[in-house]
């Protein structure tokens, strides 16, 4: 299988993208600019629509020329096209009235979309670095909970926030199968949010098949790594992969990056894990450790030991970071609705483990009061309620509709 042609069902930004922000970059400037349907039809927006914070599209009675022709209803928004059917907006009558599909990453070569009718809808294509370029000042008031209820938010949202992961993982398992979406998150976990795309591309570039088949030396993945990472110690292992060639526009981020989390750093330890279980289901190995050795920081720690002497080992933090964001989704989403035990195991462990505050986080808890001695600020999984606050409601101005900074009494 050539994964690169999949490139676009691993991007590493997909999973988190709330539907909101894209919602609020139509609403704010994107109607605004040269649009044209993927069947190559001029748009040209007249209103934008009013924007539905509720069930059913998200603009409402938009209006609009496509291709000369005035169209006046809804307008949806996804990330790519396959979420129309996905959400299965394809039979919901409150959808006829779509005239416009608005995209920012496409799957496959349709063009429009159907709706109950079985009528066309034409399909746009955005900009897809419209969505790095946003950016939204942050909105939040002060929490009325208690501090019992503050956390159990917290808690929850965090949960919601692992399980889209989960979800995005299911969807893929049986195409790509458990190993590879193991590995596939710790590339991209690896790089962190400076490299977290320049990994994902080297991981997309690797020649998998041969690592899972038992054909490629172990000695050679390191130097593998390295040449497709442009590295200049890097090299290729024989003529056999004389047809590889680096990424084009591989760019590597120092600036603001921690010496130890450079990316020739964390590429060399990867490459070691990788040979260390060269001929191993890293999968099955992970559930093997947890079955012996219980879920814990420490655990977590031991077990990214790649055991290889030339290479700067993750830290006890970066450790939990990895299993947290590449593995356990992995776990979970093998174990929909079976194998109990174990479940409850992961999801023990996900509530008990602490990493040190985020900034974002600190910023977080002390604009609503919460003690900076508390041990739940730690908590890993409220610290991702965080961000899952963050996201969808602090950043795109939509603070009466969080389940934190609701305003629902005059402030």
């Amino acid at each position: 299988m050539k994964f690169e042609l999949y490139s676009q069902l691993f991007e590493p930004d997909r999973v988190y993208i709330p539907e909101q922000r894209l919602q609020k970059l139509w609403m704010t400037s994107l109607w605004k600019q040269k649009l044209e349907t993927l069947d190559g039809e001029l748009i040209q927006v007249v209103s934008p629509g009013t924007w539905n914070h509720y069930e059913g599209p998200d603009f409402r009675d938009a209006l609009l020329f496509i291709g000369g022709t005035i169209r006046e209803g809804d307008i949806e928004i996804h990330y790519q096209n396959g979420d129309w059917y996905y959400h299965g907006h394809h039979r919901d009558p409150a959808y006829n009235r779509v005239v416009l599909h608005v995209i920012f990453s496409r799957i496959d070569h349709s063009r429009v979309v159907v709706n109950s009718r079985k009528e066309q809808i034409p399909v746009c294509l955005a900009d897809y670095e419209a969505l790095n370029d946003t950016s939204f000042e942050a909105v939040c008031y002060p929490s009325r909970e208690n501090l019992e209820d503050f956390f159990r938010i917290l808690k929850s949202s965090g949960m919601k926030r692992l399980n889209l992961k989960v979800d995005y993982i299911r969807r893929r398992r049986a195409r790509f199968g458990l190993d590879l979406l193991c590995w596939w998150g710790l590339f991209q976990s690896s790089g962190l949010k400076a490299n977290r795309s320049a990994f994902n591309r080297l991981f997309l570039s690797f020649p998998w098949e041969d690592y899972f088949s038992g054909n490629m030396k172990g000695d050679d993945i390191i130097p593998l790594l390295k040449y497709l990472g442009g590295f200049k110690d890097g090299q290729l292992p024989g003529e056999k992969y004389a047809e590889l060639k680096v990424p084009r526009d591989l760019r590597w981020v120092r600036m603001g990056v921690r010496p130890a989390s450079y990316p020739e750093y964390r590429l060399t330890w990867l490459g070691a894990f990788m040979r260390k279980l060269h001929y191993k289901s890293i999968y099955a190995y992970c559930l093997e450790q947890i079955e012996n050795e219980g879920f814990s920081k420490r655990f977590w720690y031991r077990f990214f030991r790649s055991g290889f002497s030339d290479c700067r080992e993750p830290g006890e933090t970066l450790s939990v970071e990895l299993a947290m964001n590449a593995l356990v989704p992995v776990l979970l989403a093998s174990m929909y609705n079976t194998d109990d035990r174990m479940r409850d195991t992961i999801l023990k462990g996900i509530e008990s483990v602490s990493v040190p505050e985020y900034r974002l986080s600190r910023r977080f808890y002390n604009r609503h009061g919460v003690d900076k001695n508390n041990p739940l600020r730690r908590k890993w999984v409220n610290q991702q309620g965080i961000l899952y606050i963050y996201e969808r409601f602090c950043s795109q101005d939509l603070a009466d509709l969080c389940p934190l900074c609701n305003s629902k009494e005059d402030r």
